[in-house]
């Protein structure tokens, strides 16, 4: 039975934040890759997944200790008494990182089970030291590496390139799928970029630096600090309610493809 909690959406937000930042601290410390497994062809996993996805738990743990916790690579834990869970990717964009690529960042969000709303969420990205956040009815907000504080709009500067962000599945019968889906909605846009991260997609589409992201085949810690950022910052989102695997999209205030929105 759920018991009463505090579940106040701010507070979660300074939550997210820490966790997410735990992540981004251990990547940018050049931490060094000692073990790499395959969960699919294409999908990796390394030690460093799993030692930030760790730290992340027993830091809510701490805080939060009556929460349900899900993460991509290790197995659900806690309660689940209050009714609120945590959603981590440890590494969203794994193979980025393995490659030495700069595009990746840690993810952490909220949510209550019980109204099925998203609360907080938070996305930290090592290459620059910025962290993405929001809090339900709050708006969201970037937090630069010099500490210094943006709010974001989800606006497309004027006259700036429209830029279309996709994500591609691992499955090769899925990325068929995408990529026909791809050239259909091309039309509606300037050009096109594939991050292979959507968190960090997702919170440049808050930021007003990609018009709009789409991707058909993800899981919800993949999204789910991103897609609440954007929505707060104003963008147009869509997302699984059941919270499985399928689709993600978000289009910013200048731009709004029916297929996409």
């Amino acid at each position: 039975m759920l018991t009463e909690s505090a579940a106040d959406p701010v507070e979660l937000r300074h939550i997210a934040i820490a966790g997410a930042t735990i992540g981004r601290d251990i990547l940018a410390s050049g931490t060094v890759l000692r073990d790499l497994d395959a969960k699919s062809p294409g999908d990796v996993v390394t030690d460093v997944d799993r030692r930030i996805e760790q730290r992340i738990r027993a830091h809510v743990e701490s805080v939060r200790p009556e929460d349900r916790i899900v993460g991509e690579e290790l197995p659900d834990s806690g309660s689940a008494t209050s009714g609120i869970e945590w959603y981590i990717d440890p590494i969203d964009g794994t193979t980025n990182f393995v490659l030495g690529l700069g595009l990746h960042c840690t993810s952490v969000a909220a949510y209550d089970a019980r109204t099925g709303q998203w609360l907080a969420g938070a996305v930290a990205v090592p290459s620059d030291g910025s962290v993405y956040s929001a809090a339900r009815g709050q708006g969201a907000q970037k937090e630069q590496g010099d500490g210094s504080v943006v709010r974001l709009t989800a606006a497309v500067p004027p006259k700036a390139p429209r830029l279309l962000g996709v994500g591609l599945s691992y499955d090769p019968l899925q990325r068929q799928d995408q990529l026909a889906a791809i050239r259909d909605l091309m039309g509606d846009y300037d050009d096109m970029r594939s991050l292979g991260t959507a968190a960090y997609a997702l919170c440049l589409v808050a930021e007003g630096r990609l018009a709009a992201f789409v991707e058909s085949d993800l899981f919800v810690y993949d999204w789910a600090a991103g897609a609440l950022i954007a929505e707060e910052a104003g963008a147009a989102v869509s997302r699984r309610a059941d919270l499985a695997r399928g689709a993600v999209s978000a289009v910013s205030r200048s731009t709004a493809h029916p297929s996409i929105a």
